[in-house]
């Protein structure tokens, strides 16, 4: 006597009623007087032995679907998702397409009562302050690298502070203050300074986060964060990008094999979450576009610094040109 499972005409009508009916398995285990694990053999079985055949019809919507499938596997990400630039009428257009994308994902993945820690520059102020509309989440913002900066350099909405406080005006959250500089020029002093308790008041949340969303900076692009909130000069960050920096997150710079130990002169006098503290978060969320910063990108990817991308098709064909040369 044949085994239940391997019953044809039990095979058809499990996957009849799961795939056409909409049936549940709990449900198809009450019809049919079956187990639930029976049930999961059945189905199994249907497709094994090519009784369902499973198409996927990509709507016109998501372009790239399959290629961010592909990708994600190849580079060790999470997700990736990648804005389109086809049929764009100019660069204000395109990069409301990565707002619309980026804050679509943040609302999925943000839940109430989740610490998110931010980083600082451009492209996330210009996120969290768009007048584009997501549903609250009661979460709390968390800078990771210190808040203040100097009105003589840069604009300080750009600084993490300000930062923090866009995205929880923007979701109806929190935003914790973190008052301290981001880079020091003495590490003993900043040391010093990480002992006070205002800021281990911060740096202890460092241990609760859930997300942390960045920006990727790159020495190829043609202006720098780094520099424009003075930071480094132009000459010292030519010289970083001279000595092979292609990038840097959270304010640490890396080389194309996301390596920072030869740039810990540098990397260690910055004040804020640590990459090994950044590689113990579930989500890690790096925000860059355009094919100029694809060595960053890809120097993040390489470290793990990163493991969801939001990027655009550019920078993405880019980065799997420059994987395929190597």
């Amino acid at each position: 006597m044949k085994k239940v499972v391997d019953d044809p005409r039990l095979i058809y009508k499990c996957c009849y009623l799961y795939y056409k009916d909409g049936l549940s398995q709990f449900q198809i285990c009450d019809q049919l007087g079956i187990s639930r694990s029976t049930v999961s053999r059945l189905l199994k079985a249907g497709r094994e032995r090519n009784v369902v055949q499973i198409t996927l019809n990509n709507p016109d919507s998501v372009l790239y679907g399959e290629l961010e499938r592909k990708l994600e596997g190849k580079l060790g990400l999470k997700e990736l998702l990648i804005v389109d630039e086809i049929d764009l009428g100019n660069q204000y257009d395109h990069l409301q397409r990565v707002k619309e994308e980026a804050l679509s994902y943040f609302s999925r993945v943000f839940h109430d009562n989740d610490y998110i820690g931010v980083s600082m520059g451009s492209t996330l102020y210009n996120i969290a302050s768009t007048n584009l509309n997501v549903e609250e989440v009661n979460c709390t913002f968390v800078p990771v690298l210190g808040g203040v900066g100097t009105k003589l350099h840069g604009d300080e909405a750009y600084h993490s502070n300000e930062i923090a406080n866009a995205f929880a005006r923007k979701f109806h959250g929190s935003a914790v203050q973190f008052y301290s500089p981001a880079i020091f020029d003495n590490v003993e002093v900043m040391r010093g300074l990480s002992q006070e308790k205002t800021i281990q008041e911060v740096t202890k949340l460092f241990m609760k986060l859930d997300a942390v969303i960045m920006g990727i900076g790159a020495t190829a692009s043609k202006g720098s964060r780094i520099v424009e909130c003075g930071y480094v000069t132009k000459e010292e960050y030519q010289q970083f990008a001279e000595r092979g920096v292609v990038g840097d997150v959270l304010l640490r710079m890396y080389g194309k094999d996301g390596n920072e130990e030869p740039y810990n002169d540098f990397n260690d006098r910055v004040m804020g979450l640590s990459t090994e503290q950044l590689m113990k978060v579930e989500n890690r969320i790096g925000i860059a576009v355009g094919e100029e910063k694809a060595w960053a990108v890809l120097g993040a990817l390489r470290s793990k610094r990163i493991n969801v991308l939001i990027t655009d098709i550019s920078c993405v064909k880019k980065v799997v040109s420059l994987v395929e040369d190597e």
